[in-house]
């Protein structure tokens, strides 16, 4: 994985958790100023837009994961932050789901136990990403930021016969 990647993903992840858990923050526990008013907060709709529009690049980020970081640990065989990672993978595929499914349905119930369920998907998410193990293993970067099997087979392909 490149370091643009992993700083892409920490940078998108960090986003679209930090604007959720606001949003759900200023929806549910802070009182509004105004009695009169269903929004609870004025800053509630900043927080549903931002993270609203920094969702898609959370989803391209893991997509990134997936493709350079995931498989690679699963062809290599490497235990290490296995099961938290085969965690987030699977939480990730219903949390985008719904993140989608809550902006589209229009039926009181179904809204609220879709945005619950995304609120309770989002947390276990965070979590399982804050316990993930992040420090690269040694060699995982060359001097450019590849990995560390496209720098082997670089120099693996400069090197001269005996």
């Amino acid at each position: 994985m490149k370091r643009w990647e992993a700083w892409w993903n920490h940078a998108a992840l960090a986003a679209v958790s930090l604007s959720g858990l606001a949003y759900g923050i200023f929806k549910y526990w802070v009182v509004s100023p105004d009695a009169d008013s269903r929004m609870g907060h004025p800053w509630q709709p900043f927080f549903l837009k931002a993270h609203v529009l920094v969702a898609p690049f959370a989803v391209f980020g893991v997509g990134l994961l997936l493709r350079r970081h995931a498989f690679a640990r699963l062809r290599q065989g490497e235990q290490k932050g296995r099961k938290t990672g085969t965690l987030l993978l699977w939480l990730f595929l219903p949390l985008a789901l719904t993140g989608y499914l809550v902006q589209v349905f229009v039926e009181a119930g179904t809204l609220r136990a879709t945005g619950w369920i995304h609120a309770g998907l989002g947390v276990l998410f965070l979590l399982g990403y804050a316990v993930h193990p992040k420090r690269r293993a040694p060699g995982s970067y060359g001097g450019n930021g590849d990995d560390a099997d496209t720098v082997n087979e670089r120099l693996a392909s400069r090197a001269q016969p005996l």
